[in-house]
């Protein structure tokens, strides 16, 4: 489909789409009712995993987007491609008294073993008024939930974030601070990763000032990364030669670019 310039005034979910290559641009779609942290479905819905699809300057209103797997007669994972092959670029996303639980982006998988390539989330103005939303995106858990072992080629960079509890960016560069000694560093990346993933990939650890032993004094090794730590795989652990302290900013990834 090639759906431009277009007006969808409370029609519930306004497009449910099938198969892959849509353009959709310069679009308003829009729920609203007067209930109090009202409910909302969602207003465009792609329901292969794989879209090959394009959604550009569009204002998303009081709805969401939804990828689904929903047409598949066998919908565990298989040898096809799996969630993603979507950009999300230069649109307006905006919810009005919602519940904190709304996201603009749902991915709801009904079947085991699928995950995201290829998805790129960019440019995008997010804003929640009369309450705050937890985040932009979330899986919809209520039949299967996504690998996150193999999530690659996930961007989300660029976005305006207002009214959200937490930014979703990917990578993300984060500063931590160490005021005690220590061989290990447990750093938590997890808050900023899409859709609650795993820290897969660290790129880059950069020192901002001096690390130093317990005795003040400059310690020029490097430390080694470990990555999907602790118990839900989200958080990244440096480890130095010997207990240190300071200031370090850590780039870190819930995919695998390649």
């Amino acid at each position: 489909t090639k759906i431009r310039n277009s007006r969808f005034q409370r029609l519930g979910t306004s497009m449910v789409l099938a198969g892959s290559g849509h353009l959709i641009t310069g679009s308003h779609w829009f729920q609203g009712d007067t209930v109090t942290d009202g409910p909302k479905v969602a207003g465009l819905v792609f329901t292969v995993p794989n879209v090959k699809s394009v959604v550009t300057g569009n204002y998303i209103d009081n709805c969401f987007v939804e990828m689904t797997n929903e047409h598949d007669a066998t919908p565990d994972f298989d040898s096809q491609f799996s969630f993603g092959g979507l950009t999300l670029t230069g649109n307006v996303f905006t919810a009005n008294d919602v519940a904190p639980w709304f996201s603009f982006l749902v991915v709801k998988p009904h079947g085991n073993g699928h995950f995201l390539q290829g998805l790129s989330v960019v440019s995008n103005v997010f804003k929640a008024i009369n309450g705050d939303i937890d985040r932009v995106e979330r899986v919809d858990t209520s039949i299967a939930t996504l690998d996150f072992s193999r999530m690659r080629n996930v961007t989300f960079e660029a976005n305006a974030f207002n009214g959200i509890g937490q930014n979703t960016i990917n990578p993300v560069t984060l500063e931590f601070n160490q005021p005690g000694a220590e061989v290990n560093w447990q750093l938590d990346v997890s808050g900023y990763l899409p859709f609650g993933g795993w820290s897969r990939e660290v790129t880059s650890v950069v020192a901002e000032g001096p690390i130093q032993n317990s005795g003040a004094e400059p310690v020029w090794a490097m430390p080694y990364v470990t990555t999907n730590d602790g118990p839900s795989n989200n958080l990244v652990r440096l480890t130095w030669p010997e207990a240190v302290s300071g200031r370090v900013h850590v780039t870190a990834r819930v995919d695998r670019p390649i």
